[in-house]
């Protein structure tokens, strides 16, 4: 069943007919991508890792990605010059511990808690390994 989730309704949630069109509307078809091209890749790749100029990594259709790694480097370098206002510093370092945080009661004091699911799963267990043990004394 297609369910033409592009029509309008109209009156109580009746969908309106379809047109007669056989073409499928355009948010529906496909877009066929093209297989990606390794030698583009390997004369970008070459150029950033400084192998080659750059004049050879412009070439055709390569020149949006040298443009971006260009832009992309020119942001990066500007975001390494920022420095975090002294205030802002300030405040980060105050609020890191002088000292390592220590528990404040040891793990034999604090409060044991089970919960009714945990004595369920002790109480068979007990109950296994006791008739096991039996089981195993008389034979």
């Amino acid at each position: 069943m297609f369910d033409d989730l592009n029509s309008e309704t109209q009156g109580e949630g009746e969908k309106r007919e379809r047109t007669g069109r056989s073409e499928r509307p355009l948010a529906d078809r496909e877009v066929p991508l093209a297989p990606p091209s390794t030698t583009i890749a390997a004369a970008v790749h070459a150029w950033l890792d400084g192998e080659t100029p750059e004049r050879d990594a412009r070439r055709g259709e390569w020149s949006r990605d040298v443009d971006f790694w260009k832009k992309m480097d020119s942001d990066l370098a500007r975001r390494r010059r920022m420095r975090t206002p002294a205030h802002l510093q300030a405040q980060i370092m105050a609020a890191i511990p002088q000292h390592t945080p220590q528990v404040i009661t040891p793990w034999w004091r604090r409060e044991f808690v089970v919960t009714p699911s945990a004595a369920i799963v002790a109480v068979v267990t007990l109950m296994a390994a006791s008739a096991f043990a039996t089981a195993m004394i008389l034979h």
